[in-house]
């Protein structure tokens, strides 16, 4: 039995907020593809190597207020926002994520601008 998609979102955040970027990788299937406003990434390797490397903040967490997990558990839409080291609210996101074969296939990026 593969994870959920639930789970996959779970495990996506806690990488990114501590730079676990193996554990990143591997809930990532290879084909994984992300859409975002202003770009896309294409391909585990590129997306682990912007997270890691070329994001503008890294030092960051993602605070979620709600999960919404769909009825046949291979798609998740996570409500939340980023904030700073400092505790200071960046954005407000909805992502919405697929998984395939226990692995995150792709990510969607809604962001907002926090009135800050």
């Amino acid at each position: 039995m593969h994870p959920d998609a639930t789970y996959l979102a779970r495990q996506y955040y806690t990488a990114l907020d501590h730079h676990g970027y193996d554990m990143l990788r591997n809930i990532l299937e290879p084909g994984f593809v992300q859409h975002r406003g202003d770009m896309a990434l294409s391909g585990r390797e590129e997306f682990v190597e912007f997270m890691r490397d070329d994001r503008p903040q890294k030092d960051t967490r993602h605070v979620i207020e709600r999960y919404i997990q769909s009825k046949s558990d291979d798609e998740i839409v996570v409500r939340g926002h980023l904030e700073d080291r400092d505790g200071d609210e960046l954005f407000v996101f909805l992502d919405r994520f697929r998984a395939r074969d226990g692995k995150l296939s792709e990510l969607k990026t809604f962001v907002k601008s926090s009135p800050n």
